[in-house]
């Protein structure tokens, strides 16, 4: 899934979310179930007069919600894995 930020003339920034093309409303639960299925966002897209900084803030904040999903599927995995069900 990709997130799709847009710009209008008016300066309102829209998000959705683009599965293979397909563009929804953006959603957080369907975010959330994207993100531990697949582990990770693609890259966004960002349409419109986005500023540098903001183009910047945007992909930051993919690639943070990306590492914070892998560090935490990690961790959950470790917990539910094979190791958890052997008696110390």
């Amino acid at each position: 899934m990709k997130l799709v930020f847009r710009k209008n003339d008016q300066e309102e920034i829209t998000v959705l979310q683009s599965f293979d093309g397909d563009e929804r409303n953006f959603i957080y639960t369907d975010m959330i179930k994207v993100l531990l299925e697949d582990g990770e966002l693609e890259a966004p897209v960002v349409e419109g007069d986005f500023t540098e900084g903001e183009m910047q803030s945007i992909n930051n904040m993919v690639s943070e919600i990306n590492k914070v999903t892998k560090e935490t599927l990690k961790a959950s995995a470790g917990i539910h894995g094979p190791s958890a069900d052997q008696p110390l």
